[in-house]
């Protein structure tokens, strides 16, 4: 290193040190800059306070009571206090409130069910027949997730039942057994959650107490559920209704958990109309007044919990409203919830109310059978007439039948499509008959076209196409007709296939359940409006529907068709591929092997249509007069009535040169 290189290097130092120097804060200003940080520090103190608290379960006031009567048991020095707490929460239920916790199942045909006896509830239910897409029980009232019971006005408190330790009563005795009970075939099983009050007990014959009876019957998924009030009269001091409130959280039990989310809303019989709340994941609040309510559904996409009343004209009222709470997790849907009022009229000093739970499939041969319109909760077309008769009455009956015969749902798919087919082939033999006739004389209609270019001989032009069309012998109506007829049976097909239960996690070839997607690659990706999976069946379909587009089209090739017409029609099968990708297995195989059906009839019917009888009859017909039909007459006379509109307003102009 030479001596210029060192003497550079320490002016370089220097310079950095005098600027270090002068640039270094003031006493004041590192003084002012602690205080900043010192500041900041302690705003991320609380906010981590904050969040430490936010974090921390927060009790409910359910669980406090529990907490409450639990070092009320204790008998330790804070026992008296918490009992004094319980007297003034409870009233005259206090000493139910200490009541032991205990479960009780009850098995039949077709669930198995969970009562317990805080709140004198049904915690659970599990059904026998049906597993979860990931081979779960389905569940219904899941533990934490379901909760119901009565808000009593007591005086000028208001008493929540579900905090109150009931006792069991199986077919009016006392239960103190914690054995399994089963109920089979026609056998009925009364399981009584019973509370008393505290002026007297059970041993005496003149007691107060309030009971949720349970009858549960072998074959059936509903539970009678009735409501028991005796010798309460000076209790109860609300005795215009009283209000009941039912929670419930809904868990996912389907594949596709955004199609279940969509599906799934509160139902509800208002008089004689089915009304609900807003679906497709949408929340939705709804209070009815003054009109009956029959029955409340919480409804998915397959599966439903009711509560029906089956004493006089229903409900009073009642508050429903659907939420979606943030944060949830364990495969949580939304959260259904209805305040409801029920008549309670206690004369006699014993009050009764009866109703149903319904825990179950929506399967239309299940719940129809209840007479109650709960089957319209299955999206069948109810909106259009034609559509659910389409359903009810051919398609679910002969669907019904075939699956009798214990044969997979894809051949059951197959042959439903070749009876529809076979159905509809008149009228397909009429629409494809006409389009082949229509493409064996599409050079004299080409001819006509020449002949008449102008616009002005728009009437003339369609004159000579109507004449043409009758000398051939050809219906364009014949064309247009059937396939109007055929479509409420394709919009029929579309409800069906997404709403059968009979579907679900049935397997054919590659989809392993035909009642969602069925997927050959899951992409590690979500494309939009396509989704993040590939439908063989939907792209077979797709393909299909080109294919018969390119076949329409050829036939059409030397008629006149609107700009952009060309275009619209092969892009409606790809806007379809994205449409359709997320749709049922089944959906998209019915469509895919009807599509096919349609091209070995087009082939037949085109086998059947001889090129040169159409050509001679056409030949024949030119010699012979036409007999002009009325709608023709009033063409001519229309365009007779515009040529002498055109001639007197070329004399006006000629007048006015």
């Amino acid at each position: 290193m030479d001596k210029k290189t060192i003497i550079g290097l320490v002016l370089i130092f220097a310079v950095m040190t005098a600027w270090m120097y002068m640039i270094q804060p003031s006493e004041e200003e590192k003084a002012e800059i602690k205080r900043k940080q010192d500041s900041v520090l302690a705003l991320q103190q609380k906010a981590n306070q904050k969040a430490e608290k936010a974090t921390t379960k927060t009790l409910t006031k359910s669980e406090e009571l529990q907490q409450t009567i639990a070092v009320a048991k204790s008998g330790d020095s804070t026992a008296v206090k918490a009992q004094e707490e319980l007297d003034e929460y409870f009233g005259v239920f206090s000493k139910a409130a200490m009541n032991p916790q205990r479960n009780l199942f009850v098995e039949n045909d077709l669930f198995r069910i969970e009562l317990n006896t805080l709140g004198g509830k049904i915690n659970q239910v599990y059904l026998s027949e049906y597993k979860t897409y990931y081979q779960d029980s389905v569940r219904f009232f899941t533990k934490d997730g379901n909760d119901y019971g009565l808000n009593l006005s007591l005086g000028s408190r208001l008493l929540q039942t579900k905090d109150l330790n009931f006792e069991i009563f199986v077919n009016n005795k006392a239960y103190t057994n914690d054995a399994p009970i089963k109920v089979k075939g026609e056998d009925t099983l009364v399981v009584g959650m019973r509370v008393y009050t505290n002026q007297i007990d059970s041993t005496t014959k003149d007691v107060s107490y309030l009971e949720y009876r349970y009858t549960i019957r072998g074959n059936d998924y509903r539970v009678g559920f009735d409501i028991v009030a005796h010798n309460l009269n000076n209790i109860i001091t609300d005795r215009n209704n009283l209000e009941f409130v039912w929670n419930s959280k809904l868990r996912m039990k389907e594949k596709d958990g955004s199609v279940e989310n969509k599906s799934s809303s509160i139902y509800y019989l208002l008089k004689d109309e089915v009304e609900y709340l807003k679906e497709n994941g949408v929340d939705d609040k709804k209070e009815e007044n003054g009109v009956p309510i029959k029955w409340i559904s919480y409804k998915q996409q397959f599966f439903s919990t009711a509560l029906i009343a089956t004493e006089g004209d229903g409900f009073i009222s009642s508050t429903m409203q659907t939420i979606t709470e943030k944060g949830e997790k364990d495969n949580y849907l939304r959260t259904m919830t209805s305040n409801i009022s029920i008549p309670y009229q206690d004369e006699k000093n014993h009050y009764e109310y009866d109703m149903e739970f319904f825990f179950g499939p929506n399967k239309y041969a299940i719940i129809s059978d209840y007479d109650l319109q709960m089957e319209e909760i299955i999206p069948l077309g109810w909106g259009f007439f034609l559509l659910q008769w389409i359903n009810r009455f051919v398609i679910i009956p002969v669907f019904d039948f075939l699956q009798s015969f214990g044969w997979s749902m894809g051949l059951i798919i197959l042959i439903l499509t070749i009876l529809v087919k076979i159905v509809l082939f008149p009228l397909a033999y009429k629409q494809f008959a006409s389009t082949a006739k229509m493409k064996v004389i599409a050079p004299e209609v080409q001819k006509i076209n020449e002949k008449y270019p102008k616009q002005e001989q728009a009437m003339q032009k369609q004159q000579a196409v109507m004449n043409l069309y009758k000398r051939a012998g050809i219906k364009p109506m014949a064309g247009c007709l059937p396939m109007l007829i055929q479509f409420p049976i394709l919009i029929a097909m579309f409800r069906f296939f997404p709403a059968s239960i009979e579907l679900r996690q049935q397997s054919f070839l590659w989809a392993d359940d035909l009642s969602t997607y069925d997927s050959i690659i899951n992409l590690p990706f979500n494309i939009p409006f396509y989704g993040n999976h590939v439908s063989l069946f939907c792209l077979l379909m797709t393909i299909a529907q080109l294919v018969y587009t390119h076949i329409s089209m050829k036939q059409q090739a030397q008629q006149q068709t609107m700009p952009g017409m060309k275009f619209m029609m092969y892009f409606m099968p790809i806007m379809m591929l994205f449409i359709f990708n997320s749709f049922s297995a089944a959906l998209n195989y019915y469509y895919f092997i009807s599509l096919c059906f349609t091209f070995l009839q087009m082939f037949i019917i085109r086998k059947t249509i001889d090129e040169k009888k159409v050509l001679q009859r056409l030949e024949a017909n030119a010699k012979k007069p036409l007999k002009k039909s009325k709608w023709q007459q009033r063409i001519e006379a229309l365009e007779k009535q515009n040529q002498a509109l055109q001639e007197e307003r070329k004399k006006q102009q000629q007048r006015r040169k």
